[in-house]
């Protein structure tokens, strides 16, 4: 029953790459909703996410490969693909969005950023200043490019263990859509900690769309939480008995104090406190910098445990 063989190091891959997903959703969405491209706002957001957004996956990558057994045969699930593979598939779709993520990034960078990164290339390497170019008028292509890529990838995180269907715990397609929500809110989540960190100029539109698409997304959260747990219960005997280790069996305090309350509900409550006089009075609102940052964090914390739970008590339990 406790024979654990995916450990720390997948359940932070798994927490990682939905956190990149997640940053490249939310900065696509700031860089396609202004019609004319230019709102202050929602550029500020954008360039956030999109400067933030390759690096977990890359960071991910590298710890599923040194989880290999061995590792130095990574490049073995790239010499072929197998369409029935999850695993296959995702590497290959964790490469192509990683690129897209890098090169949206680099459409972000200023004449003198990039000229900073350029004049470090060793002189060997001189040829690949062909590449400093200004790619900005690129960006909203990118994002509609990268936008459906970050789903999946977000998406992917859960049907990776959906997949093993040895695993009751797991054997529920409602795992990938939790996933997939906890990932665009984590992503949500970053940006709200820069925007706390560094606060916007008097207005707060910025952290209001941010509250507002955070809270639609641990709202969904909540409501994949529920029927996961229903579905559960009224599933084969197997799967009842592995919702045991989160209803009174050794993840239950993790599972409902921890993530549901100060991971999911608490966060929620917090930013509809915060939206509320907003949404009602139709006022900008000047949001708290401690409550958003305390926000963020929780929001974060909650994501990597419910990777945690997943990943560990879904290998605890199994069909017998």
């Amino acid at each position: 029953m406790k024979n654990i063989e995916w450990g720390y190091l997948i359940g932070s891959d798994l927490f990682l790459g939905g956190l990149s997903a997640g940053r490249y959703f939310v900065s696509s969405l700031a860089s396609l909703l202004p019609k004319n491209g230019e709102d202050p706002t929602y550029q500020r957001i954008a360039r956030i996410g999109a400067l933030l957004a390759p690096w977990p996956v890359m960071l991910g990558c590298f710890l599923l490969i040194f989880d290999l057994g061995r590792w130095y045969r990574f490049w073995k699930l790239f010499v072929h693909i197998h369409w029935s593979s999850p695993m296959s598939l995702g590497s290959w779709l964790l490469v192509a969005f990683s690129l897209v993520a890098i090169i949206y990034s680099y459409s972000w960078l200023t004449t003198e950023q990039r000229a900073w990164i350029f004049s470090r290339i060793p002189k060997r390497l001189h040829f690949l200043e062909c590449l400093n170019r200004d790619i900005s008028g690129k960006r909203r292509v990118l994002a509609l490019i990268g936008l459906p890529i970050s789903v999946g990838v977000g998406i992917y995180t859960g049907v990776l263990l959906g997949a093993v269907q040895s695993r009751p715990f797991w054997n529920t397609n409602l795992v990938a859509q939790l996933f997939l929500f906890s990932a665009l809110s984590t992503g949500c989540a970053t940006i709200m900690l820069v925007l706390a960190w560094k606060p916007e100029p008097p207005n707060s539109h910025g952290l209001q769309l941010l509250y507002n698409l955070d809270v639609t997304l641990l709202t969904l959260e909540f409501f994949i939480v529920i029927p996961y747990l229903v579905h559960g219960q009224l599933s084969v005997q197997a799967v009842k008995d592995s919702l045991a280790l989160i209803l009174g069996g050794p993840f239950t305090v993790l599972f409902w104090v921890f993530f549901l309350g100060l991971g999911l509900l608490l966060p929620l409550g917090i930013e509809v406190f915060e939206s509320l006089p907003a949404l009602l009075s139709r006022a900008p609102v000047h949001y708290s910098a401690r409550l958003t940052a305390v926000t963020g964090v929780l929001v974060l914390a909650g994501g990597f445990l419910l990777r945690y739970i997943f990943v560990f008590a879904g290998q605890m339990s199994r069909f017998n």
